[in-house]
């Protein structure tokens, strides 16, 4: 059915995705198909490469009255290569504005959710040449879109925690995977919004923005914009450093010790550095305090943000509030912030507390049962911070880079 004789620059792309794909061999990797030629293409790649499981997730928005049809494509081209297909729905009501993007994180939070259920750590994306062209030309046009990159991680948090995306396909163009899906004589659909004017991406693709077909290389090995080693990190989901580091690793450190999936807008990093250089020693920012402290720079959650105004931190899976992977028995139990509670710590655990800074102290999650409060077990806390941030910055650059099978990482809460 599938041959690759006549498209030696696509027979040249198996080539590459060993380069990421170095996990281990039984472990599978997860591929969005739409049914679209994109990624119905990058899915007939896979499969003529072989080396790895492949598990194939559709979403059906809800939107399209195709959908359910594309969807049930999608599944008879899973049938035909033996390749399991999980057919996600969006439930629920749709906005009525704004709904290109809520569609595009629903479709990512499904796929995020089923791809760990199912232990997947790697998800594979069909974005081409194309793309890439066409996010630029987005940006000159006034949009924050970024450029699509050959392996990133997920862009929600804590959904996406330990997922990666794949791009192999970047370097070839549109046109030329429909060609050899033409060839083959595999169909695939055309989604009419990709030409609808109403949005950015349609208007610009009907320009006629030529993508750089180049061989796509693998990014040569990134480095973080300064050393990221922390000082006086114990545990406890902080950063503690000597000075306040670049734009770049600060809007990074920020987000990580917030716990939220937002980077802060370069006018408010901006407004720190000015601040701090000025005399300043304190400032918030996106659920984080950077605080001067003990000659240096503390980088943590800010603990007043836990609670304000009656709100409760947010419990995704096992992560809590976006810092810590909790162990399988406090999954039930109620989790609350230790701000108002640390006087009722038993001694032991007030002990085990003091190495940390206050404000941390403040922001740890104990465990709440009736008018007890406790520490969680010595060891069976992890934060997830510091592995996070090594993402963020392309520290992490290939599947057998990640932690398996469980992505762990910082310190257990001792």
């Amino acid at each position: 059915m599938v041959s690759l004789e006549a498209f030696p620059d696509l027979a040249a792309s198996l080539s590459r995705f060993a380069t990421y794909l170095d996990g281990p061999a039984h472990r599978p990797v997860g591929v969005a198909v739409s049914g679209g030629g994109d990624s119905v293409a990058l899915l007939l790649l896979l499969w003529l490469w072989g080396q790895r499981p492949l598990e194939v997730f559709t979403v059906d928005h809800g939107i399209n009255p195709l959908g359910a049809h594309w969807a049930q494509g999608v599944e008879a081209l899973g049938r035909e290569l033996g390749v399991p297909v999980s057919v996600l729905r969006w439930e629920g009501e749709k906005p009525q504005t704004g709904l290109q993007a809520a569609a595009r994180r629903a479709r990512h939070h499904l796929i995020l959710d089923a791809a760990r259920a199912k232990d997947i750590r790697v998800l594979c994306l069909g974005h081409n040449a194309d793309d890439v062209a066409e996010a630029a030309a987005m940006r000159t046009e006034g949009s924050t879109v970024g450029s699509p990159k050959p392996w990133s991680p997920a862009p929600f948090w804590p959904e996406g925690e330990g997922v990666f995306y794949l791009r192999p396909l970047l370097g070839i163009g549109r046109a030329r995977l429909r060609e050899w899906l033409s060839a083959l004589g595999v169909a695939y659909v055309d989604d009419p919004a990709n030409t609808h004017p109403a949005y950015l991406r349609a208007r610009v693709r009907q320009q006629g923005v030529k993508p750089v077909l180049a061989e796509h290389q693998r990014d040569a090995n990134p480095v973080a914009p300064e050393p990221i080693a922390v000082t006086g990190r114990t545990a406890g989901a902080y950063f503690q450093r000597p000075d306040l580091p670049s734009a770049a690793l600060l809007s990074a450190l920020i987000v990580c010790a917030g716990g939220g999936d937002k980077l802060p807008r370069q006018a408010e990093i901006d407004r720190i550095l000015a601040g701090a250089a000025a005399g300043r020693k304190r400032f918030t920012l996106c659920g984080a305090r950077i605080a001067a402290h003990d000659g240096g720079w503390l980088i943590c959650r800010e603990p007043g943000d836990l609670t304000r105004n009656g709100a409760k931190p947010q419990r995704i899976g096992d992560i809590w509030d976006g810092r810590y992977r909790l162990p399988p028995y406090a999954l039930e139990a109620e989790i609350v912030p230790a701000g108002g509670y640390l006087n009722a710590l038993p001694p032991e655990d007030r002990l085990r507390l003091k190495a940390l800074p206050p404000a941390v102290r403040a922001a740890m999650p104990v465990v709440k049962t009736g008018q007890t409060v406790r520490l969680l077990g010595a060891g069976d806390l992890q934060d997830v911070i510091y592995n996070r941030l090594r993402a963020a910055l392309g520290l992490i650059r290939c599947e057998s880079e990640a932690v398996h099978p469980v992505f762990s990482c910082g310190e257990p809460v001792a």
